[in-house]
C-alpha cells in the first residue's frame, strides 16, 4: 500500500511551441532495381500478328545502342568491309 508520504500531485502549466522541419534531402524508398525493372517492363512489346516474337522498344534518351548494323550472312568479306566502313562515321 503506498502512503500519502510518498506521493506527490503537483499541477503545472507548460507552454509547447511546434517546430516544424522541412527536409532538404527526399530519399525515395526503392532501390536501382524496381527503376531497371519499371523501364523494361515499358519497352516489352509483343508483336500484334506475331505472338512469339518480343522486343524491347526502348525511348532513344536511354537506349543503349542508338543503331546496330548487323551482317546477314556470316563471313562475307565485301559485307564486313563495308559494316566496318560505315561503323567508322
Amino acid at each position: 500500500m503506498l502512503d500519502s508520504s510518498l506521493i506527490q500531485v503537483v499541477t503545472e502549466e507548460k507552454k509547447l511551441v511546434e517546430e516544424k522541419y522541412i527536409p532538404h534531402v527526399v530519399e525515395p524508398s526503392f532501390g536501382i532495381g524496381r527503376i531497371v525493372y519499371v523501364i523494361l517492363e515499358h519497352s516489352f512489346k509483343i508483336r500484334e500478328d506475331e505472338e512469339k516474337r518480343t522486343l524491347f522498344l526502348f525511348p532513344p534518351c536511354i537506349a543503349p545502342v542508338k543503331c546496330s548494323i548487323l551482317p546477314l550472312i556470316p563471313n562475307e568479306e565485301k559485307l564486313i568491309a563495308k559494316i566496318s566502313g560505315i561503323s567508322m562515321i
